[in-house]
């Protein structure tokens, strides 16, 4: 059974295929991992997909980690 944390490192590889192996929970979005604001939208309507979440704009401003996008989606569900 894949958990939330593994979906969510999931479909931000399936965004930027370059970060397969690299992704750590803890790992900043734009300055570790080279995710840009377009990506970030790209992994936001993926993850809103998967979860079956509504993801606000004013929430773009607090994701800043694949964990926060891991918050995200606990609180939401």
């Amino acid at each position: 059974m894949t958990t939330t944390l593994e979906q969510v490192s999931d479909i931000v590889v399936a965004v930027v295929p370059d970060l397969e192996g690299r992704i750590q929970p803890t790992a900043r979005l734009g300055v570790e991992l080279g995710v840009d604001s377009l990506s970030l939208v790209d992994i936001v309507v993926k993850i809103e997909a998967a979860f079956g979440i509504a993801i606000e704009d004013n929430d773009l401003d607090g994701l800043h980690s694949v964990q926060d996008i891991f918050d995200l989606v606990q609180r939401r569900q």
